[in-house]
């Protein structure tokens, strides 16, 4: 035998006891996998065996660790180990780290061999490595767990060409062996868990299902119970063994039978699955047990049923709490009255009967959205949080308020409501019970009707008409005003009675009391509600005319009052002509009490009667002198402007706080050729009515604005000049451009140190949202403003707070008695502090005494003016007043 034969044959002797080797390697591997329970274990046993039983030099197992790829040894063992501290392998084919046989392994999940390490080009990175510890051929097989790659089992053989595809196979099945029992070890570390999940979920089901609050029930396919939980047996008085002998129908309300069996049958057929619904079960004392039942079915793999759970929850409490409230809702929607209940934080409705749906017009959905202001329109938002304070306050249980409600199409109707503050699961709640007043107020509108008016001529009679006189005494008594009462009695009405019969009468009773009314409206009397047409028995008629401030007027009503009356009347077929005598009374020039005014127009009637019948008569001869005189003032009213008869006096007004001068007011007087000085009061009235005042008024606002210049040109402090607007001035559509014109003219500033202006209360109360639109257009121009004779009139707070104004001026009547009339001083207090209240300066007229100064020094008055200090003074003694520089104490 040669020497290349003797090779030859030692290769192949070599080879087979690798492969016998590697044959027991994986045998004993096999062996031990069924008794190696840990991973690490396992691991650290392959490379034992595959170098003590496979005749590897090294072995080691390696899996990816971190985010960068990089293969970490998860196990190793044989000779040079250290070599796996010198090299750096990686998974990741971009790297040179990467393109190795582990790499490449473990990318392409298959086997990699190197016959010859000191060739191969992939190896070429660890060469110079392996060299050192003379390893020449190496193996990488992959290793996968969970269908996806994890490690590479990596074998080095100091042998070149130890890899033929027999070795290779074996080696294949011990990474596939290693990979089969890491997957088995999963397995069985799987199922360990779900038993312990298993075991740990009964535990907890179990105390749940022993201890659950609701009731919690198993029963068969034939209806049987196969577990039943203690809240259920308690919540039907049953023990759990009488329960489980027995079958859900058994407990199951005949009257809930049809409806149980119905859905039993669904769950049975597996139409359903699962659904909830509410039941009625019989209790062991025989008494009804309502449930709301939650079932689901439990089935094989088949979709047969195997069982059904049931959670039963005790709604009997409830049911019978809901029972009352729909009793109660029916009760309450049943009600003729409206029910309200309202959030007491926001005032959305949190509900309302029919009742009131049915009124309002509204859905219960719409009502939600809205608050009872939105259906009382005439309630302001302030005025409902003051009415409910005291609710809140706990102060009293209810209140009542009368209003109106407003329905969806706008209509209004009347109401009474009764409100009380609640609870509404646990949250504070208005509830309002509301009674429709139409009908009421309709009746007590028609009885107060009958009872104050003539049935018929359907005026006010006697009672009524008596009535409005003796209130319109007590206005015309503050606002120093003039009443008319006029006796109308129908000439001859006996002979029309007599000769056409009563028939006739009555429909002649009933024309005149339309054509007096009419003509009275016509005067614009009955419109403002200052005139009053009255039957007073028979065919006698009472007018009223209040707030007259001239006899003029007087005299030209009764004139169209005895003409509407002559006019020719027809009635059933007749023609008649009938007349009137008026006897006519002035409250309070002669009489102030009620019964003597009545008593003195009729005596004034009768006068009218002897007097020739179709006129009318004054009560006194004084009333004739006084027409004479009215005309002979408005006759020399239209000379006396032209004439230069007009002059100013000034009066002081005084600080109170400092003495010192603060402005003086302008005051006109007459210097009549004849009469000498006349008294404002005894013309202004005349001149308003025939419209000269408006040309007047205009001199007396230049003439003071002069004059205030003039003041100031001979070096004196600043005086401020208040000057009186009249009411027909006032109205004049070119106020504004009058005053404009007139401060230019006369070289004054617009400013409020220099002018002030003075308008009345009761001129503020015409047209209100005109008269703030001229207030605002004059406060803009830089004057000051002013209400004069302020109390005497009905001004409304809400308007005087969007007034412009900057004083008030207490009017002289509460001034006069301020000292010992504790109703003059409470409203003069009264007035003072709510001036305070809007920021404005207030001004008493009229102090005369000390003790008056007194009295308005202490209850904190601004300013005043009035005798004491001093009487209107004429131009040239205001000028020497000014001069002696005085210091007012």
């Amino acid at each position: 035998m040669t020497v290349h034969n003797l090779s030859r044959a030692q290769q192949a002797e070599a080879r087979i006891v690798r492969l016998t080797k590697l044959h027991q390697a994986l045998s004993a591997l096999n062996q031990a996998i069924r008794h190696t329970e840990s991973e690490e274990g396992l691991l650290d046993l392959v490379c034992r065996i595959a170098v003590d039983l496979g005749g590897v030099a090294m072995a080691w197992i390696g899996a990816v660790a971190g985010d960068e790829g990089q293969v970490r040894p998860l196990a190793r063992y044989g000779y040079g180990l250290d070599y796996l501290t010198g090299i750096v392998v990686s998974v990741r084919a971009d790297l040179p780290e990467g393109q190795g046989p582990c790499g490449v392994a473990f990318r392409d999940t298959r086997s990699i061999t190197i016959n010859d390490l000191t060739t191969s080009d992939i190896t070429q990175h660890w060469r110079t490595n392996a060299e050192r510890y003379g390893f020449c051929s190496s193996g990488s097989f992959p290793i996968p767990r969970a269908g996806k790659p994890f490690a590479v089992l990596n074998v080095y053989h100091t042998q070149r060409d130890a890899f033929d595809k027999d070795m290779i196979a074996i080696l294949d099945d011990i990474a596939n062996a290693v990979a089969f029992a890491l997957e088995t070890m999963d397995h069985e570390r799987q199922r360990r868990q779900a038993q312990n999940d298993l075991a740990h979920s009964e535990q907890h089901f179990r105390a749940y299902f022993d201890r659950a609050m609701i009731g919690m029930v198993a029963t068969s396919p034939t209806k049987n119970w196969i577990e039943v939980n203690d809240a259920f047996c308690a919540m039907l008085g049953y023990s759990r063994a009488e329960l489980l002998q027995r079958t859900w129908v058994d407990i199951t309300h005949p009257d809930d039978m049809p409806h149980s069996a119905s859905i039993w049958d669904k769950l049975q057929s597996g139409e359903w699955n699962e659904t909830t619904f509410d039941k009625t079960y019989i209790h062991n004392a025989g008494h009804p047990v309502y449930a709301h039942v939650a079932v689901r079915a439990v089935r094989h793999a088949d979709q047969s049923l195997d069982y059904i759970v049931l959670l039963v929850e005790d709604i009997t409490s409830r049911k019978h709490h809901e029972d009352k409230l729909n009793r109660l809702a029916h009760i309450l929607d049943e009600s003729a009255n409206e029910i309200y209940m309202f959030d007491a934080d926001t005032l959305r409705f949190l509900y309302a009967n029919a009742g009131a749906r049915g009124n309002l017009g509204y859905s219960f959905e719409e009502l939600q959205h809205l608050t009872p202001l939105d259906i009382k329109p005439r309630l302001l938002p302030e005025y409902f949080t003051e009415l409910i304070a005291p609710l809140r306050r706990g102060d009293t249980e209810f209140i009542t308020l009368e209003s109106e409600h407003r329905r969806s199409d706008g209509s209004l109707y009347p109401i009474e409501a009764r409100l009380h503050l609640s609870a509404h699961g646990g949250n504070p709640v208005f509830v309002a019970i509301i009674q429709d007043t139409t009908e009421r107020k309709q009746f007590e509108a028609q009885l107060r009707h009958q009872a104050t008016h003539d049935a018929l001529t359907g005026l006010p009679n006697r009672a009524l008409s008596h009535e409005v006189l003796s209130r319109g005494m007590v206005h015309a008594a503050r606002n120093e005003t003039l009443i008319a009462i006029l006796f109308l009695d129908l000439d001859a009405f006996k002979n029309i009675n007599d000769s056409l019969g009563h028939e006739c009468g009555d429909l002649l009773l009933q024309e005149m009391a339309k054509r007096l009314t009419t003509t009275l409206r016509q005067e614009d009397w009955i419109v403002r509600n200052e005139g009053l047409v009255a039957r007073q028995g028979g065919d006698e008629f009472m007018v009223l005319i209040q707030n007259i401030t001239s006899v003029h007027v007087i005299t030209h009503i009764a004139e169209r009052l005895l003409a509407t009356v002559a006019e020719p009347f027809f009635a059933n077929g007749h023609e008649m002509y009938v007349t009137a005598s008026i006897g006519i009374t002035i409250y309070p020039f002669d009489d102030l009490d009620r019964e003597g005014l009545l008593r003195n127009a009729d005596v004034a009637m009768y006068k009218a009667k002897h007097a020739g019948k179709n006129t009318f008569e004054f009560y006194a001869a004084s009333m004739s002198a006084q027409i004479t005189e009215h005309r002979a003032i408005e006759n020399g009213l239209h000379h006396a402007l032209k004439n230069g008869e007009f002059v100013l006096h000034y009066q002081p007004q005084v600080d109170l706080r400092r003495g010192r001068l603060v402005g003086v007011e302008a005051l006109i007087r007459w210097q009549h050729p004849q009469r000498g000085l006349v008294a404002p009061d005894r013309f202004i009235s005349i001149a308003e009515e025939s419209g000269l005042i408006v040309p007047i008024g205009e001199w007396v606002l230049r003439t003071a604005c002069a004059q205030s210049r003039a003041w100031q040109d001979q070096g004196f402090p600043v005086v401020r000049v208040a000057v009186n607007l009249s009411g027909r001035q006032f109205r004049e559509r070119d106020l504004p451009a009058m005053v404009a014109r007139a401060l230019k003219d006369t070289g004054l500033e617009a400013t409020p140190e220099y002018l002030e202006l003075e308008v009345t209360e009761s001129m503020l109360m015409d047209d209100m949202e005109k008269t703030i639109v001229t207030l605002k257009t004059l406060h803009k121009m830089g004057l000051r403003l002013a209400i004069d004779d302020f109390g005497t009139g009905y001004s409304s707070l809400s308007y005087l707070k969007r007034f412009p104004i900057n004083t008030l001026k207490i009017d002289q009547s509460f001034v006069r008695d301020i000292t010992h009339d504790s109703d003059d001083a409470a409203l003069a207090a009264v007035i003072i502090t709510l001036g305070h209240s809007l920021g404005l300066t207030v001004m008493a007229e009229g102090v005369e005494t000390k003790e008056q100064l007194a009295f308005l020094r202490n209850a904190q008055c601004d300013e005043m003016q009035g005798y004491y200090y001093s009487r209107p003074l004429s131009a040239e003694a205001m000028t020497h007043w000014l001069k002696t520089s005085h210091h007012l104490a």
